[in-house]
């Protein structure tokens, strides 16, 4: 067990400051403390007996040493409870109560404040703003959600970690009413000392534990989280994550219910999926997900054989399983001679196997029928889809998939499509070995497909290439300030770039364009302009007998729409030929997280394509690949309808390249290529974008512009 939170986990003895049998919540936690088979003390000044136990004036009181103090008192009076906790020898505190970061800044304040008094005193706070704990191995239940006032199912061998507490006590609650009992729950809260990640690891060292369900508000430190789930991985525990905060709307919920900073979580999605940990949705899929996470098996592959009582619900799963990204593969010619005997003449031996209702006769049959799909060599995972069957016949029923599942070592899942009530032992049964149960084909095969390895690594090992960015890449990186000047960095990435050339004296500019071809691209360079295309700074198609005078024009329409701008000239560039265009940005390491690579299909309808994919950077040329490859717009780069493709190693190199410089961005800083242009000859950058951190105004970034302009030096 992780020392540093014994006493949260193991404590020999238990303080409960605030007790109080006028309080409800009070009441609860003591009575939970029942089944603790340590000292359990109750401090009130006010009282001298609650539940039937000895009641003390004060921790400095006790008639012997204490390991936790459970904390439930007003937010103002909890650093004096802490302190004291601190002289009377606790380890650890859990603040129940709120009033801290959540109320905004003078509660944060305050939450400091606590945190710096605990560890003046050697003190491991748990919360504040949190519900408590439960730790089965040790019969602790620390908490006063009445969630854990019912019976406890069966040990299931999974523990839970959240950040939110109401959501904690519903998740603990559907549990209970699944009949899958927790190992532990812990309650983080505000997490303003001991966070989930934490909390989690504590967790790994306990052999009881099979599998940690994960919710999180606010993201964590990238490099403990990574260390989290390769430790998760080393002892053999997996992992399920539910993430809120992921939207905008939901991020401005989050921070205005537990204080929580949240940033964005690409990376943190990437880096959890790499290591082979589940994603949920919802806090009843993180339930399923962990259930099915406590079996041995996980689907190899994403082709489902499915076993059903009913046609119409076969019908079902199946035009659910594409939108899930799973197949229904057709059985073998020797699986449907095995099947033959074992169903009705007006059933279906094809997948989805229709063994009708017929096997409300013969329960046994059903087990006969599932192994017979699962034997199949096409068949990853079986799903079996039940309806009106409830009641002693469902238990059997449940008896021969289980047993099924037992000999043929194949993860299974079951849709069973009738009264909670009626399936309630039966599904508590399939849970007990580690077969999800939910309530709809669409649910089932979307919880399938969350258990397939992770299919969108970016490279062949499933880790980022290990290359590092050019010597001199930081340099160049902060002196590039416009594209012009960018034109380094590029160039030291080894990325093609348009020939061109920057004039400061427009009548040059014609000279430059012969150069360059009969027509040019004109575009006006200043670090001030944010938008160049909006004040006339950007000219496509020009005659190169006209770019002397169309130069000078712009530098007057530029300097009467954008007085205060410093110009720096205008960049004469040669028209390149169209191919497709595509987005590549990287952005720098923060918070803990790898570099982020993102590609997808540029120009001006980026945001109308919504079609990019990152990876975790950076990546090499297979990686890169892989990368432009789940794109929509792969076939275009590919070559489809007998038309030919363009020159992807080229595209993919660049990527390849960009990604590299990850390593000397800042954080928060980031460069992008919007378009790349990649046609049947290679694949040349027709514009560069640096920018700093949020908010950042230093020079050495280029400001972002209009996205019209990305694909204006293409013809």
């Amino acid at each position: 067990m992780d020392t540093a939170l014994d006493s949260v986990l193991r404590p020999r003895s238990v303080a409960v400051v605030g007790a109080s049998p006028r309080s409800a919540m009070a009441a609860r936690l003591t009575d939970h403390l029942r089944g603790f088979s340590g000292p359990v003390y109750p401090i009130n000044p006010r009282h001298r007996e609650i539940g039937g136990l000895p009641c003390y004036p004060s921790l400095a009181a006790l008639p012997g040493p204490v390991d936790l103090v459970l904390v439930l008192v007003p937010a103002a009076g909890v650093p004096a409870v802490v302190e004291a906790a601190g002289r009377a020898g606790a380890g650890a505190v859990v603040v129940l109560s709120s009033g801290f970061a959540e109320t905004g800044e003078s509660g944060r304040a305050a939450q400091e404040e606590l945190v710096a008094l605990a560890r003046h005193h050697g003190v491991r706070v748990l919360g504040p703003n949190c519900q408590g704990l439960i730790h089965r191995p040790t019969g602790l239940t620390a908490t006063f959600t009445a969630a854990a006032s019912a019976a406890s199912p069966a040990d299931s061998g999974i523990a839970y970690v959240g950040q939110s507490g109401a959501l904690g006590g519903s998740f603990l609650g559907l549990a209970r009413d699944r009949g899958v009992g927790l190992t532990a729950w812990l309650s983080v809260g505000n997490q303003a000392d001991v966070t989930a990640t934490e909390a989690a690891g504590a967790l790994l060292a306990d052999p009881h534990v099979r599998v940690l369900a994960c919710y999180l508000e606010e993201l964590p430190d990238g490099a403990e989280w990574a260390a989290l789930l390769d430790r998760a991985a080393g002892t053999g525990t997996r992992v399920a994550v539910l993430r809120s905060g992921r939207s905008a709307t939901g991020r401005r919920a989050v921070a205005s219910h537990t204080g929580a900073m949240v940033r964005a979580g690409t990376a943190f999605d990437l880096l959890t999926a790499r290591s082979g940990a589940v994603r949920a949705d919802d806090l009843d899929e993180l339930l399923d997900a962990s259930v099915a996470l406590t079996a041995a098996a996980r689907p190899a592959g994403g082709r489902i054989g499915v076993v059903t009582s009913s046609g119409g619900a076969g019908g079902l799963a199946a035009d659910h399983a594409e939108s899930a990204g799973l197949a229904l593969p057709a059985l073998a010619a020797p699986t449907r001679d095995r099947l033959r005997p074992l169903i009705p003449d007006f059933g279906s031996t094809a997948n989805p196997v229709d063994v009708t209702a017929q096997v409300i006769n013969d329960a046994g049959q059903l087990g006969a029928v599932c192994e017979a799909v699962a034997d199949d060599a096409d068949v990853d995972a079986v799903l079996v889809v039940l309806t009106t069957l409830g009641g002693r016949a469902a238990v059997e029923i449940a008896e021969s998939v289980r047993a099924a599942a037992a000999r043929t070592g194949k993860p299974y899942a079951v849709a069973w499509l009738y009264s909670h009530e009626e399936i309630a032992p039966a599904a508590a049964a399939l849970r007990q070995v580690g077969i999800p149960v939910v309530g709809t084909t669409a649910a089932a095969l979307r919880l399938l497909a969350r258990l397939l390895p992770a299919r969108l690594l970016p490279t062949d090992s499933g880790r980022p290439a290990a290359t590092g960015a050019p010597r001199g890449t930081a340099p160049l990186l902060a002196a590039a300030r416009t594209e012009a000047a960018g034109g380094a960095l590029l160039d030291a990435l080894g990325i093609a770039r348009p020939r061109g050339a920057l004039v400061t004296d427009p009548a040059t500019a014609a000279d430059a364009a012969r150069e360059l071809g009969e027509h040019v691209v004109l575009k006006v360079q200043s670090a001030d302009l944010a938008h160049k295309s909006e004040v006339g700074g950007v000219r496509v198609g020009v005659p190169a007998g006209e770019a002397a005078a169309t130069a000078r024009a712009m530098l007057a329409a530029v300097t009467d729409a954008a007085p205060a701008a410093a110009l720096d000239g205008v960049l004469v560039q040669e028209l390149l030929p169209r191919g497709v265009e595509l987005l590549v940005s990287v952005r720098g390491a923060e918070h803990g997280y790898p570099p982020l690579v993102t590609v997808g299909w540029g120009g001006t309808a980026t945001e109308l394509h919504r079609d990019v994919v990152s990876a975790l950077g950076p990546v090499d040329p297979a990686g890169a690949t892989a990368l432009l490859r789940r794109l929509r717009c792969w076939p275009l780069l590919a070559g489809h309808r007998g038309r030919p493709g363009h020159d992807v190693p080229a595209a993919a190199a660049a990527v390849a390249a960009l990604s590299s410089a990850g390593q000397a961005l800042g954080p928060g800083a980031e460069v992008e290529i919007n378009p790349l242009v990649v046609h049947r000859g290679g694949a040349v950058a027709a514009d560069l974008v640096a920018s700093g951190p949020p908010g950042a105004t230093t020079s050495g970034t280029v400001r972002r512009r209009d996205r019209d302009e990305r694909e204006e030096a293409v013809s």
